[in-house]
């Protein structure tokens, strides 16, 4: 990945609903992959940006999951991506 100097906008918020793309693996099993994000979290190093992401059904209700902006699609993504395809 090429280093710039500029960070990566936003492209989600503290509120807005998102989905976790099919092919992100974590250390452990997801509830589900839809989410609300918590938290924006500018990750410097990498000129990019993270989420702390709320994930829907979680037993632990206090519990946020850590996410890069290329991890994840808006919600919902399965809708929008059929509307692009019409």
């Amino acid at each position: 990945m090429k280093s710039t100097n500029r960070m990566t906008v936003a492209a989600y918020q503290a509120g807005d609903r998102i989905q976790v793309r099919s092919d992100v693996t974590t250390p452990m099993p997801m509830p589900g992959d839809i989410g609300t994000v918590r938290e924006v979290v500018p990750c410097y190093g990498d000129n990019t940006v993270g989420y702390n992401v709320q994930i829907d059904g979680d037993s632990r209700a206090s519990r946020v999951w850590f996410f890069l902006q290329h991890q994840l699609l808006p919600f919902p993504a399965r809708r929008a991506a059929v509307k692009e395809a019409s």
